[in-house]
């Protein structure tokens, strides 16, 4: 009798059937993507990203939907993920190979590879071939239900935040109207010490640098007219936990005594109550005074 020279783990693989080693390659796939998942959510949450949190939760959803249908053995779905991952992939590995960019060119590696498994892997192709004999309706479609029930409430969630955002950015831009005509124009120091946050005033000096700053202002500027405002940008913020705020920045332009004034506003909003984080302003003409607080 011929002796077999193979090593153990050859012989071991050897006698493995083809449909195991195709769940295990789908089940590192899933591990490896649930791992990335995770740390995406985990730094969402940490920079207080509400407004992509809910968007990307809903973009897992929908991976692992498609990766239901592809373990439960539809192969158009595992052959179009294939192709997804392929070209990704070689788009990553090249972009990373031209630009040194070595994390593009491991995660090009990666996708590609995946997708090559995906779509000519003999042994995905039997252990899907196994669970498409094997399919449970009933399960698919209790598993799809719960999938796209939790979709449609990250989804509706995130259209709520949309609709929540729009109406902070409407406030904000009234309450910074408002702080550039007292400040600017009225000259109101009551005003923004009532208005300034806690670390705004600490920031500033105190109280008598920001009564100062009001009459530095009024002497260098006169009484601004025409205030309008030029751009903003609103974040929706998170703390721990349901408390949601935002913060904001509206710039505004007005006309002088010398000329045109570009004024910057920093505001925030918690607990429905706005406040100033910091203003600054300074004449378009650089060769004039500019002054921050």
């Amino acid at each position: 009798m011929r002796e077999d020279t193979r090593s153990l783990w050859e012989q071991y693989d050897s006698e493995i059937e083809p449909w195991r080693r195709g769940r295990m390659i789908l089940v590192l796939i899933g591990l490896f993507n649930l791992v990335l998942q995770a740390l995406n959510i985990m730094a969402q949450i940490a920079l207080a990203n509400v407004e992509l949190l809910l968007p990307t939760i809903s973009t897992f959803v929908v991976f692992w939907l498609l990766f239901y249908l592809i373990w439960i053995g539809i192969n158009w779905i595992r052959w179009l993920a294939a192709a997804w991952c392929a070209v990704v992939g070689f788009i990553h590995l090249i972009r990373g190979w031209v630009d040194g960019n070595s994390f593009l060119v491991v995660f090009g590696c990666i996708d590609l590879t995946v997708g090559i498994y995906l779509g000519a892997s003999s042994s995905v192709y039997f252990f899907t071939k196994r669970q498409r004999e094997r399919r449970n309706w009933i399960r698919v479609v209790s598993v799809a239900i719960v999938l796209a029930s939790v979709f449609a409430g990250a989804f509706l969630s995130s259209v709520g935040l949309s609709a929540y955002k729009s109406s902070l950015e409407e406030e904000a831009d009234q309450f910074a109207g408002e702080a550039f005509e007292r400040i600017f124009k009225n000259h109101d120091a009551e005003f923004l010490l009532d208005r300034i946050t806690a670390r705004g005033l600490i920031a500033s000096g105190g109280h008598d640098q920001l009564v100062q700053f009001v009459k530095t202002t009024a002497l260098q500027t006169g009484d601004l007219h025409d205030i309008n405002r030029t751009s903003a940008w609103l974040k929706l913020t998170y703390g721990f936990p349901v408390n949601f705020g935002c913060i904001s920045r509206v710039t505004a332009q007005g006309a002088g005594a010398a000329g045109r004034v570009q004024l910057q506003l920093d505001i925030t909003n918690s607990n429905q109550d706005w406040q100033i984080e910091t203003l600054s302003w300074q004449y378009l003409d650089y060769s004039h005074s500019s002054r921050r607080r």
